[in-house]
């Protein structure tokens, strides 16, 4: 204790750094989470059909909560070109063009599909248009190079739901004036075409209605891990000291058991652990909504799971220090490799890049990562509302990774 308390330098490391750094990293992110989750986006839209189809797809379009449908720039009209250049500057990420006549070759793609239902000695039952029966009803779709797949595919999406309802409507229609002709009976003109299928939307556990995954809950619990696990510095590093003074060669002249010695170090990290924890989390309940964040939520029938991870996640970060602190051989060895596992770690187990932006192969490798194992598991009690049964798996892990160390620093003591 005396030596943590002398190490100004280290007590910032340990929670002047983590709280700077949830405060940085939340704001920088907070964009690009609201960006994932954001409920709208900006689509520049040309309709040159000025008809049923292209009307009805750009009603849609602005009905639709998704998209904000802009059809002029700063007031004026604009062009293809415009379009592309707009595209190409990043200040929109999808253009439509909606290609002329594009209504009257959906009709008569339409009409011609249903000539083709009646026998050849019935002759022509309509009276094409004089645009080209060959034409199609055509939409051409522009992206900005860096929109993301998933924001294309929901465009495309979308613009097929819409086709499909005009489609609907249209064929309504011609069947409509059809029978008009041939049977002299008048159709009613129905709005119960669509929406026949409810889709219910549930979550597995109500209680996930209540928190939106944002910024705040990424952060706060990964930076609370990340800087756990940066104890490995001073830890490893008085280890050492005492080692390199003979404190530790003393020591081992006094009555007792060598492990007395090291669990000793290792409690007094490990409460420092449970503070650091205990610091951030205050950070993501009061602080950060100071700064327009959302705050961190939690029920009180989550605190004991909330507790077991912060436990489990001090313990594993004490065991890795003392697992460096006994390898190394010098306080740079320590700091540089310790530092650079950390951030190594940290990596792999989703600190930096979130996992669920992570491709498949690294959603498999960040598992090997204790920092993985604690984040999942604060996952699961902010966004699932996990209790400790359902975090006792992630906690059990963290518990082996601790005992782990502890064996790995035995053997290697006992070998030197």
């Amino acid at each position: 204790m005396l030596l943590l308390f002398r190490d100004r330098a280290g007590l910032a490391m340990l929670f002047v750094m983590p709280m700077a750094l949830i405060l940085i990293m939340t704001l920088l992110q907070d964009s690009t989470f609201k960006i994932l989750e954001e409920k709208q986006m900006s689509v520049l839209v040309l309709n040159y059909d000025a008809d049923t189809f292209g009307i009805n797809i750009v009603e849609g379009l602005k009905q639709s909560s998704v998209f904000d449908v802009v059809e002029r720039l700063d007031g004026k009209a604009f062009d293809e070109n415009a379009m592309k250049q707009q595209l190409m500057l990043g200040n929109y990420r999808i253009g439509i063009v909606i290609r002329k006549n594009a209504t009257t070759a959906l009709k008569n793609k339409i009409r011609l599909g249903i000539q083709a239902q009646f026998p050849v000695e019935e002759g022509p039952i309509f009276d094409l248009d004089s645009t080209d029966a060959s034409d199609t009803a055509n939409v051409k779709l522009y992206f900005d190079p860096i929109t993301q797949s998933v924001f294309r595919q929901n465009i495309i999406s979308a613009l097929h739901e819409f086709s499909a309802a005009v489609e609907a409507k249209i064929l309504f229609g011609i069947y409509a004036d059809l029978f008009n002709d041939m049977l002299d009976i008048q159709l009613k003109p129905t709005q119960k075409l669509k929406n026949l299928v409810v889709f219910e939307q549930e979550y597995a556990s109500t209680a996930i209605n209540k928190i939106v995954p944002n910024a705040v809950q990424h952060n706060v619990p990964a930076w609370t891990i990340f800087a756990m696990f940066f104890i490995v510095i001073p830890l490893a590093g008085n280890l050492i000291k005492e080692r390199q003074s003979g404190v530790a060669m003393r020591l081992k002249t006094m009555p007792g058991s060598e492990q007395a010695v090291v669990f000793g170090k290792g409690v007094v990290y490990f409460v420092v652990g449970i503070l650091q924890a205990i610091f951030m989390l205050l950070i993501g309940f009061y602080v950060l909504p100071l700064f327009g964040m959302y705050s961190l939520k939690i029920d009180s029938h989550t605190l004991p799971a909330l507790a077991l991870i912060i436990i489990a996640t001090s313990m594993a970060a004490t065991g890795y220090g003392i697992v460096i602190g006994t390898i190394a051989t010098s306080q740079e060895q320590s700091s540089i490799f310790g530092s650079i596992s950390v951030v190594i770690l940290a990596a792999l187990g989703g600190v930096w890049v979130p996992t669920f932006m992570m491709s498949e192969f690294m959603v498999t490798v960040s598992k090997l990562s204790p920092l993985n194992w604690g984040l999942n598991g604060f996952y699961d009690i902010f966004l699932r509302n996990a209790n400790i049964t359902e975090v006792l798996p992630y906690a059990a892990s963290l518990t082996i990774f601790f005992l782990l160390c502890l064996l790995i620093s035995r053997f290697y003591t006992k070998f030197k």
